[in-house]
């Protein structure tokens, strides 16, 4: 599984390179601190594949050590879903073409949650084919991570930039899926109190949308 990680980090590189004729800046960094990444979401047509969701810091789930936890909730068509978030920044990889920092989490279940109106919106951004039939749910959704950087701004198309600096953290998020790993895009700006999911390949779509109904 971790082989199959760096296999996709290899192939993202040049992706984020050459995506709308966007580069990667060249910078100086301090150790520890992640290079100046612009990322570009797909984009399909005027169909955005993103969703924005608020976030806050959580009163009511206490963080496990080192993890910082949120309280988030996506409002559509009358409907509310409601998830909670915990997340933890790891170490910095150097060695990789780019400077990234690892991570993990876990979503966490909130039994009053309507998510209807969240995956049928999902379903547009992640290019799924159907949203899922109602399933059981589940206590928690764990996922390992990879951050490409820390204080990054969001541009009006969507894409992110190190230049200016801003308040969103770039983290692409890996699901386990039977040998593979189901990848996404999950970006949060705490200070802003907004989170955002966005599309990193359709191939994903159907198995995303079907772990993710289990805990949003």
């Amino acid at each position: 599984m971790l082989a199959s990680r760096w296999f996709w980090l290899t192939l993202l590189v040049p992706i984020l390179m050459g995506v709308c004729g966007c580069r990667t800046h060249s910078t100086t960094t301090e150790k520890g601190k992640l290079s100046d990444v612009k990322v570009e979401p797909k984009m399909n047509g005027d169909d955005p594949t993103s969703v924005l969701f608020d976030l806050t810091p959580s009163s009511s789930s206490p963080e496990a050590l080192g993890f910082r936890s949120y309280d988030c909730s996506y409002q559509a068509k009358g409907r509310i879903a409601r998830f909670r978030l915990q997340f933890k920044q790891g170490h910095t990889v150097d060695d990789e073409p780019i400077p990234i920092a690892t991570g993990e989490g876990k979503f966490l279940v909130v039994p009053s949650s309507d998510n209807s109106a969240l995956l049928a919106d999902l379903r547009k951004a992640l290019q799924a084919t159907k949203v899922p039939s109602p399933s059981s749910r589940m206590a928690e959704l764990p996922f390992s991570a990879v951050i490409f950087g820390d204080k990054m701004s969001r541009n009006a198309d969507g894409s992110y930039s190190a230049k200016p600096p801003g308040n969103w953290i770039v983290i692409k998020i890996f699901l386990p899926k039977d040998g593979d790993e189901g990848q996404v895009f999950l970006n949060l700006n705490p200070n802003e109190g907004k989170g955002e999911f966005s599309l990193k390949d359709p191939d994903y779509g159907d198995y995303l949308l079907t772990e993710l109904a289990k805990v949003l």
